[in-house]
């Protein structure tokens, strides 16, 4: 028999502005739990932890500090979108993604995620629509992966450590997100490990914008001839909205140092309305895309309208619930000091 799980209703809106006692990093935290919980019973049970209620419980366990608003799903099949998230800081600085929810699975002893899924009558992969479905937003595609707890991961080979510690036996790691042009690479050249190697790459969800401990350290890139202005920001210590952005962009600045064969163009991207950035280069390595204006062409400075009416407790329009499963919105931990 399985365990009992809580119906929650098809949409949800929470517009209770969060309690400044209450953090980001906290209220996650709260919700990765959750999900750790729920996976820890359904395994007891015999059940499997799916991606749509694993996105619930985290939500639910999150609000009322992070906000968020549920539509339908319909378009998931057809796009490979998900939900769009978004952090907006104090002064107005924001950062957008759209997230595809998926689990770390056990087959066989083999550890995967199945970045390559095809739908029925589709030749495009998941990855690949994802990534197309993100640019009409101007926003980089994510992973948001399902990966259960330290006890479930017992048996997950990775060569690499974490501050000394096992990858599989990090304990934030349950709830991680990753840069969909990172899963794409890693398919590319790890194949059967990719599910692995970018569970090692993705960073804890509670810790991408509001680190516990210590700074984040420098992004390093091939391209030399950077703007001052984005050259400082891949130097120094970032939080908020901006330290998403490096976070996401750090796994595939890494990658894209050791792909030499490839020369680093000083070409710049075609700016984005809004975009703190203006002069980013638009190299792109061996990626399906620029990577640096894949991802830091959303850091803006202004909030999108239908990030607002989330905010203001109203329904975005018809354009946006159509084609996303939800919006999240966390806001910076001074807004509302």
């Amino acid at each position: 028999m399985r365990p009992y799980l809580p119906a929650f209703p098809r949409k949800v809106i929470m517009s209770v502005l969060p309690s400044h006692e209450t953090g980001p990093y906290e209220a996650l935290q709260r919700g990765r739990r959750a999900v750790d919980r729920m996976a820890t019973a359904l395994a007891a049970g015999g059940g499997t932890m799916r991606e749509v209620t694993a996105t619930q419980v985290l939500l639910a366990g999150a609000s009322p500090r992070v906000l968020f608003e549920e539509f339908t799903s319909a378009e998931e099949a057809k796009n490979g979108a998900d939900w769009m998230w978004w952090w907006v800081d104090r002064d107005g600085t924001c950062f957008g993604l759209l997230a595809q929810a998926k689990i770390l699975k056990v087959r066989d002893s083999r550890w995967t995620v199945d970045f390559g899924y095809t739908t029925t009558g589709h030749s495009q992969s998941q990855i690949t629509k994802l990534i197309a479905a993100a640019e009409p937003y101007s926003v980089p595609a994510v992973y948001i992966l399902y990966c259960g707890n330290r006890k479930y991961r017992a048996t997950l080979k990775c060569s690499r450590s974490h501050d000394g510690l096992l990858c599989r036996d990090r304990e934030r790691a349950g709830v991680s997100v990753a840069c969909a042009l990172l899963a794409q690479n890693v398919l590319t050249h790890h194949q059967g490990a990719a599910g692995v190697e970018v569970f090692h790459d993705a960073a804890p969800v509670e810790d991408i914008a509001s680190p516990v401990e210590g700074l984040d350290e420098p992004v390093h890139t091939l391209v030399k001839e950077l703007d001052e202005e984005l050259a400082r920001f891949l130097r120094q210590p970032q939080r908020g909205a901006r330290r998403v952005a490096k976070e996401l962009l750090r796994p595939l600045a890494r990658i894209r140092l050791g792909q030499f064969s490839r020369v680093a163009t000083l070409e710049h991207a075609a700016p984005t309305a809004g975009a703190l950035f203006r002069g980013v280069p638009a190299d792109c390595g061996h990626f399906s895309v620029p990577y640096l204006d894949h991802v830091l062409r959303v850091l803006r400075t202004e909030v999108p309208g239908y990030v607002r009416d989330v905010m203001a407790g109203r329904n975005p329009p018809a354009g946006v619930t159509d084609r996303l499963g939800g919006i999240v919105v966390i806001t910076d931990a001074d807004a509302f000091g």
